[in-house]
């Protein structure tokens, strides 16, 4: 597969110039105005960044603390490893999902010249000199003319290179996967090469003049292996895709799904836990999940026992609401609240003794790894850090906006179809909730969920507060997200219903075959836009004593003190700030144009 060959016209360009910004003396006007203005602005943000006032070492000084916060730095590899399984099924999926999509040198390289050619201006735009004292009038030289000639020199120079490249190979083509296996090289090579001011202290501890050292020194050779275990991994996927392996494509979203449950409950809290309770509480509950799913699977699903299925059903129903109030493990009250879905599911999905094998199945795996996972997250941590949670920084930040998200999308959609069922209890109860929940502030909820959810937990259910405001993110996060789908839900055809009723399927086939994969794909950007919502809103743990990555810029930083004084640096830190949660928004915004263009949206 190659992509087209656009190549430029220039007669079109001179004319779509004439047409749009040179059409008239007024629209002349205006065109060199915003170029102005637009010079003016991009000349006062250089030159905040260039400013001898700007103390950016409180940037490169503090990085640590930005991603983990007070993380012990003897238990960092735990960090690494959670980095490295991220990069593992990251090239796994890549390669796996590798389409070997072709482009031309032609157009690789015109996306060189765009990035030249702004680096090009920005430099030429750059002021010579920076106002310190604006009362005074002060300034303070920070571009010679020679450095200016300099830097105009090395960006001409791969200009013209990449120029060359264009039109000696313009007809040419390379794998886009290789292109972007050497965009990430040359990121990676930016981190040996590339130096800014860091901190330096003398033997005795003493803070010395900053000098000029590449930006991330102590961690160039672990990215660096990182960077080829995902080359090593993409073509491990690639030759397990060329190989028809499909039991990988069902594989990869559980691994995706699983792999941050397993970095919270076990990689990152480092559990303290005995195998005599796995031997003697979770094997136990294994046993009795499996006899339990035998039990629903293969004993009230035959033809004879069916008319039992409606007892039985409201059996389980009441053994998991009396669990909710018995001084039981908590592992126990998860399996009878699973135990009620899977008997509530069963007569739909296991129809015949081989769907049921298959079911009785990933109900075992489920219960185990369910099991595994609340055992290392209900066990105390060893890792000790001043505080009431090991989790801060950006850490903390994706830690809330993964699981919010998560646990928000099921709940979201069960809500959303709710308040559309027919059922007027149901829907009283589901549109009651949302509208509850939407009238509140997210403030409000965080403080409701930091003071006062214990008073409506059983006696002896604690939760600490980073879970706390997991749930409350989840719960404010589902009510929006429901009025999304229910939008979608409305946009879908009455004629829809009908079919999928002619065909005779049930009201659980339909929805999930039919409404829900048509609603969900009408409403994607309002999703995105939830989930990029979502994202910022972690910013505001705060105020119930979390330390996100914003509270660690704007408060803790600004008062550092010790190993090096950083106080009253707030305005560098919110910029790094605010340009880290820029990459991963505009990242979300354009993975989403991405699937709207995959799937046709707003194409006819």
């Amino acid at each position: 597969m190659i992509e087209a060959n656009t190549k430029v016209d220039y007669g079109v360009v001179k004319r779509w110039l004439k047409e749009n910004l040179f059409s008239s003396y007024s629209s002349v006007v205006l065109t060199f105005a915003s170029i102005f203005a637009l010079v003016a602005l991009f000349r006062g943000i250089i030159s905040f960044i260039i400013s001898p006032e700007r103390q950016w070492t409180a940037i490169t000084y503090n990085l640590q603390l930005y991603m983990v916060q007070a993380y012990p730095e003897s238990d960092f590899i735990r960090v690494w490893i959670t980095v490295g399984l991220v990069i593992v099924m990251f090239g796994l999926t890549w390669g796996y999902n590798s389409k070997n999509i072709r482009i031309t040198i032609n157009n690789a390289m015109d996306k060189l010249i765009k990035v030249f050619v702004v680096l090009f201006l920005l430099i030429l735009i750059t002021p010579t000199s920076v106002t310190t004292d604006k009362v005074q009038g002060i300034q303070e030289e920070v571009l010679q003319f020679n450095t200016r000639l300099l830097f105009l020199g090395y960006v001409t120079i791969l200009l013209v290179t990449v120029i060359f490249i264009k039109f000696k190979f313009s007809d040419k083509t390379v794998l886009r996967d290789l292109l972007s296996f050497a965009y990430l090289g040359f990121l990676i090579a930016s981190i040996w090469f590339i130096k800014v001011p860091t901190v330096v202290f003398d033997s005795t501890n003493v803070r010395v003049q900053d000098q000029y050292l590449p930006v991330a020194s102590s961690t160039t050779i672990p990215w660096t292996v990182l960077y080829f275990v995902l080359i090593g991994f993409y073509y491990l996927g690639k030759s397990f895709n060329s190989k028809q392996v499909i039991a990988l494509k069902r594989a990869i979203p559980a691994f995706w799904f699983l792999l941050p449950l397993l970095v919270v409950t076990w990689i990152y809290r480092k559990p303290d836990f005995s195998l005599v309770s796995i031997y003697s509480i979770d094997l136990p509950m294994v046993a009795v999940g499996l006899v339990l799913g035998y039990i629903s699977l293969f004993i009230f699903n035959q033809e004879k026992n069916k008319k039992y299925q409606k007892y039985f059903f409201y059996l389980t129903l009441a053994l998991f609401l009396v669990s909710l109030f018995l001084p039981i493990l908590r592992q126990l009250k998860i399996i009878f609240f699973l135990y009620f879905i899977l008997t509530s599911l069963s007569p739909y999905i296991s129809n015949t003794k081989e769907n049921s094998k298959n079911l009785l199945i990933v109900w075992t795996l489920s219960i185990s790894i369910i099991l595994f996972l609340m055992r290392g997250g209900t066990s105390e941590t060893l890792i000790e850090v001043p505080g009431s949670s090991i989790y801060g920084g950006f850490a903390l930040t994706w830690i809330i906006a993964y699981f919010g998200v998560l646990l928000s999308s099921p709940l979201g959609v069960l809500l959303a179809l709710g308040r559309t069922s027919k059922l007027p209890i149901v829907r009283i109860i589901c549109t009651t909730f949302i509208e509850l929940v939407r009238s509140v502030p997210f403030i409000t909820w965080l403080f409701f969920g930091s003071v006062m959810l214990s008073l409506f937990l059983p006696r002896g259910v604690e939760f600490d507060e980073v879970v706390r405001a997991i749930a409350v993110t989840a719960i404010f996060s589902s009510a929006y997200l429901a009025e999304n789908v229910r939008g979608g839900l409305q946009s879908i055809n009455k004629g829809q219903f009908e079919a999928a009723d002619a065909v005779g399927l049930n009201t659980i086939q339909r929805i999930s075959l039919i409404v829900l994969p048509q609603a969900l794909r009408a409403v994607i950007p309002t999703l995105v836009s939830q989930v990029i919502s979502l994202f910022k809103d972690t910013s505001l743990v705060a105020i119930v004593g979390l330390f996100d990555l914003l509270f660690v810029g704007i408060k803790v930083i600004p008062a550092q003190s010790q190993g090096a004084n950083f106080l009253g640096t707030v305005l560098e830190n919110i910029v790094f700030c605010a340009i880290l949660y820029w990459v991963f928004t505009y990242s979300f915004s354009r993975r989403s144009m991405k699937i709207e263009k995959r799937l046709g949206l707003g194409e006819r």
